[in-house]
């Protein structure tokens, strides 16, 4: 990892985290979620706790070493969620991760595994380096159309943004990893292809011992690496 990077911008981008194969089982197992099975293709929160190839993958060696690094310390897993984002699924609105979590400053950080190639076109992560350096900022409530294939937190309310941050895309190849700041503001693209998937797994992560909010609809809790 590199970490004068992420502590600049608030997020760094590691390649060939995963090998073609490693991806290509990751998403194998997906349709075995229940999400999946049922044809739903909302992302399907903790497959971790049911399906041991995506522990496996929150274990990930590379991972652990880049973490430890960003939370200064030894972390434990915290929450996995494999997202699909078939064609035509919306894109997640702006949001800092720790306004779900509520742990203490720079004792969490997400690992967001690409598992296809991520464009802009089907769903490319939308960052704003150094907004991590605000802290948790405010957010407001919007309305829009519910997504079914979307997380039900997508976009219900959003970050305000200061205006001296400008957004920019992180386009990467499968097999990377983004390192994302607990209070780093990002969201997605949508998905505007007729064919290509962009299946994903995050894995957040905290540093060991640490208080967080487990969430109701998350039920988060330390998983031991």
């Amino acid at each position: 990892m590199d970490v004068k990077k992420f502590n600049e911008l608030g997020y760094c981008i590691e390649e060939n985290v995963f090998s073609d194969a490693e991806c290509d089982e990751l998403i194998k197992e997906s349709t075995r979620l229940e999400s999946y099975e049922k044809g739903l293709h909302y992302p399907q929160m903790m497959p971790h706790r049911t399906h041991g190839i995506y522990l496996e993958a929150m274990r990930n060696k590379k991972i652990v070493a880049s973490i430890t690094q960003a939370v200064g310390g030894k972390p434990s897993g915290l929450q996995t969620e494999f997202f699909y984002c078939k064609p035509g699924t919306s894109g997640f609105g702006r949001h800092q991760d720790n306004f779900f979590v509520e742990a203490p400053d720079g004792a969490f950080a997400s690992a967001w595994c690409a598992l296809t190639d991520v464009r802009v076109e089907n769903g490319a992560l939308i960052l704003w380096p150094g907004s991590h350096k605000e802290g948790l900022l405010p957010v407001q409530k919007i309305i829009t159309q519910q997504d079914k294939s979307q997380d039900p937190n997508a976009n219900n309310e959003q970050t305000v943004v200061p205006v001296q941050y400008r957004p920019v895309n992180a386009e990467i190849s499968r097999g990377s990893v983004v390192y994302i700041h607990s209070y780093l503001v990002h969201a997605s693209n949508p998905n505007r292809t007729k064919d290509k998937w962009r299946q994903v797994l995050l894995s957040t992560y905290i540093r060991k011992g640490e208080k967080f909010r487990p969430g109701r609809y998350a039920q988060r809790e330390e998983v031991e690496l």
